[in-house]
């Protein structure tokens, strides 16, 4: 009886193209993500509770600053998804040609700025040397490529090999940091190591797509791309300071030890967004192709949400059941005192996974205006903390509050528009 349930279920799978590429990104992103917790699990041993709370919180700046190569990304997902579906190989071509030629300048500028600003930025998060900054910088000099390289590939829906190269750059990350940190590098092999595990999965990328190479270019229009890259801009970077802000401003408000704790509880927290990630990572460019060929494309959206509730519910269930044996598992018993927050912090992390979602979604389908309202959230979000900071459960139950507005106002965007929502609709709402 089992055996044919698993069965009936293989094929359903395997006849729905969406959750077909969902459960392959999905085995790939959780292999992913276990790896990078690993990564971290293996840090917060192998580092001081002061020198984790640093790393954390360069990866919570790294994340903001790396947002136009995020947003470049995301358009390239967009437009070779766009080509794709209209079966015109020789312009997803040329629009890897021309962005690759275009960003190796904008990469070489924000190295030269990241270097020339690095002891502000390590006065502002009180860091102890401005050495893991500068690492930090020359990934600036590649970054920007590989956005180019991974926006082609999950654009063309190669999810198997978009996930083969995050795996195998993981697998990278975690030797050579742990290599440099057995010699004597500390936090700064730490750093190195995601730098050099970086470069390693830009030259595994050239792989997936070196059947372009062969394909004759086809003129395309690049006004459009660009246009379409500021509200792309604006949703990643309001996401990405959702997502990274709290650990920031802790990381200015609070000593180290507790800065250190808020890292760990973040690093827990986030569990909850990066297994059900990847739907929505699947959702885009499926949602893209749908809206480019005029299908509907609210069926992948509906089956994207109901997936990530189910998965976001099932491990905040673990959450608030289990908080202490989860800590001891995944950062150590010297995190212990944050097991009373875990399951409301990863609350907060299940309603941004959906904020997410309903932004993917939105971009997918050229709505915009959407921005404002998680715009509004994140300014919401500077503001309470920056009153309120004199423990960390006021963090928590900020994180929850913004969470929950910003949503309701994603809601009430999406049944406004819901009307509107054509697959042949174009223009913004």
């Amino acid at each position: 009886m089992n055996g044919y349930f698993f069965s009936r279920t293989v094929d359903k799978i395997k006849k729905d193209k969406f959750l077909a590429n969902s459960t392959v990104f999905f085995i790939g992103s959780l292999l992913f993500s276990l790896g990078g917790y690993f990564f971290h699990f293996l840090m917060a041993r192998m580092l001081s509770v002061k020198d984790y709370g640093e790393l954390q919180s360069l990866i919570a700046v790294s994340t903001i600053v790396g947002i136009p190569s995020a947003t470049l990304l995301t358009s390239l997902v967009k437009y070779s998804a766009h080509f794709k579906a209209r079966q015109q190989m020789g312009k997803v071509y040329s629009l890897f040609s021309i962005f690759t030629k275009k960003i190796l300048l904008v990469g070489l500028i924000f190295f030269i700025i990241f270097v020339l600003f690095s002891r502000v930025i390590a006065g502002f998060l009180n860091l102890s040397s401005v050495v893991p900054v500068i690492i930090f910088s020359f990934s600036f000099l590649f970054i920007f490529l590989y956005s180019v390289n991974s926006g082609v590939i999950q654009g063309l829906q190669k999810f198997k090999d978009a996930s083969i190269i995050s795996v195998a750059s993981v697998v990278f990350k975690i030797i050579i940091a742990v290599l440099l940190i057995k010699i004597g590098f500390g936090i700064n092999g730490a750093v190195g190591g995601i730098v050099l595990a970086g470069i390693i999965g830009y030259l595994i990328s050239f792989y997936p797509i070196k059947f372009l190479f062969k394909q004759k270019k086809e003129e395309i229009e690049t006004k459009e791309i660009f246009k379409y890259f500021l509200p792309v801009f604006f949703t990643l970077l309001f996401t990405a300071l959702f997502y990274n802000i709290d650990i920031i401003l802790v990381k200015h408000f609070f000593p180290p030890p507790v800065a250190g704790q808020y890292g760990a509880l973040a690093l827990l927290g986030h569990i909850v967004f990066f297994i059900g990630g990847p739907i929505s990572v699947v959702m885009f460019p499926t949602a893209a192709a749908a809206h480019s060929n005029n299908s509907d494309h609210s069926k992948v959206f509906k089956k994207t949400i109901s997936l990530m509730g189910l998965i976001g519910l099932g491990v905040l269930f673990f959450y608030f059941l289990f908080p202490g044996l989860i800590i001891k598992i995944l950062v150590g018993s010297k995190f212990l005192s944050i097991s009373k927050f875990l399951g409301w912090f990863g609350f907060s992390m299940f309603l941004y996974s959906l904020i997410n979602a309903f932004s993917r979604y939105f971009l997918a389908i050229h709505k915009t205006k959407y921005v404002y309202l998680i715009g509004i959230g994140v300014l919401l979000q500077v503001i309470l903390i920056s009153i309120w900071h004199s423990s960390l459960w006021q963090i928590v139950w900020i994180m929850n509050v913004v969470m929950a507005i910003t949503l309701a106002l994603l809601i009430g965007y999406y049944f406004k528009c819901a009307k509107n929502l054509k697959p042949q609709e174009l223009e913004n709402s």
